[in-house]
């Protein structure tokens, strides 16, 4: 029996990054309350970011195990850059800032997994992490980021299937990922759970 694969995610770029793979996930909101977890959680380092985002991902797969049956897949992602994170941006000048410190250093784009089997009651968690770096920006492109692209719904305030993609510098990791969605991992770990 094959088995339905759910991720629990209202994100549109992962939604795209899937139906452009032909892949047949069916996506679900999550009924996650991050902000508690965000408020109670100390990020200090690369690993603590690492764990952030695994906690995160679990939150929301967890959230969703009693209304699907199936394999369930909880996704978060974040900027790490200079010792810190970068979440969405919380308004225009939390973007501008974001901008700006990330066409001036390379940052790692994290994104935490966390894979749920809950017929065979089997469970994943991992990280997937790119590095990559930005020229830097036009006000005409941060514009579109905001107007266009959804920028304050995105970690980092961006999305590289955007205005920016003849911007981005990927040093090591995936596009996918830096999507959210590391496709090629998430079928790998589902294979072997």
């Amino acid at each position: 029996m094959k088995k339905k694969i759910f991720v629990a995610s209202s994100s549109q770029s992962r939604r795209e990054l899937a139906q452009n793979s032909k892949l047949d996930w069916v996506f679900i909101p999550n009924n996650f309350n991050e902000d508690d977890k965000k408020h109670n959680y100390q990020v200090h380092n690369f690993i603590d970011a690492c764990n952030y985002t695994k906690s995160l991902s679990n939150g929301k797969a967890e959230s969703v195990i009693n209304d699907v049956n199936g394999i369930i897949i909880g996704c978060d992602s974040v900027v790490y850059i200079k010792g810190q994170i970068l979440e969405k941006p919380k308004d225009r000048n939390d973007f501008d800032k974001m901008m700006d410190l990330l066409s001036k250093y390379p940052h790692y784009l994290i994104t935490g997994i966390t894979i749920i089997d809950n017929i065979d009651k089997k469970k994943v968690l991992f990280n997937e992490m790119t590095k990559l770096f930005f020229d830097k920006f036009t006000e005409q492109e941060k514009n579109e980021l905001i107007d266009k692209y959804h920028a304050y719904d995105n970690a980092g305030g961006y999305t590289i299937n955007s205005c920016i993609a003849n911007k981005v510098h990927i040093i090591k990791g995936t596009k996918d990922n830096v999507i959210g969605l590391p496709i090629e991992r998430i079928i790998y770990e589902i294979n072997n759970l």
